[in-house]
């Protein structure tokens, strides 16, 4: 295909999301939430399963279509901190890797042709998943600052929980996504490293379209 792919990794809690939602509207991109896999598997097999011996099977049965479906259709319900531990877990399965990587390169591959190309955001996606990505960025910022983000937008949900805990758990979640054997996270060969410690989303948006627009001129034309 010679749609537009584009790549944004970095840790948690980095903007990664936000930043990537407003880059596709602006762009009229594909906007591909890697991750999201990983929690709707977890969230599927907990409710199916009860021991992990049982994953192969539930892999091996389970439909591409069906999963999917399973995916758009519970998008809202997946962000439980129960269902966050567990899709973590499983992120670290080779089976399940193999598994979710087919079907996010398929979402690539398939891409309807009124979207001017993909942006894709996680942790492996320049990579493992689209390492012939146009334009790779690894967004990034201090830890610190990253917890702060975090804790407030926990505090403005009515979530009851320390800036400390918040701390501590970013600090665990960097040091699995570091460490695993299967994807860990790293900086894509050829990304372009950019740390938001002292931009707010806006600043950090307006960084990024200038990146793209520098590497893919013929977007001026599509917006």
């Amino acid at each position: 295909m010679n749609s537009i792919i584009i790549t944004i990794d970095g840790p948690a809690a980095s903007g990664k999301g936000s930043l990537s939602k407003k880059i596709s509207l602006d762009f009229n991109l594909y906007y591909l939430e890697t991750g999201i896999y990983y929690r709707a598997l977890a969230s599927l097999f907990n409710s199916k399963k009860d021991s992990y011996s049982e994953l192969p099977a539930f892999l091996a049965n389970l439909s591409k279509t069906q999963f999917k479906a399973f995916v758009i259709n519970n998008d809202k319900n997946l962000y439980t901190s129960k269902i966050t531990t567990l899709a973590s877990k499983f992120a670290k399965i080779l089976d399940i890797r193999r598994f979710i990587l087919s079907i996010q390169q398929d979402s690539i591959n398939s891409l309807d042709e009124k979207f001017n190309g993909i942006i894709l955001e996680g942790r492996d996606c320049g990579t493992v998943i689209a390492p012939e990505a146009n334009v790779k960025i690894f967004l990034t910022s201090h830890i610190e600052i990253r917890a702060k983000r975090r804790f407030n937008q926990f505090t403005k949900d009515g979530k009851n929980i320390s800036y400390k805990k918040v701390l501590n758990d970013l600090k665990e979640r960097d040091m699995q996504d570091q460490n695993r054997k299967h994807s860990p996270l790293q900086i894509p060969k050829d990304a372009i490293i950019l740390d938001n410690s002292n931009y707010n989303l806006e600043e950090t948006i307006n960084i990024v379209k200038n990146i793209i627009f520098s590497n893919i001129p013929s977007l001026k034309n599509k917006i």
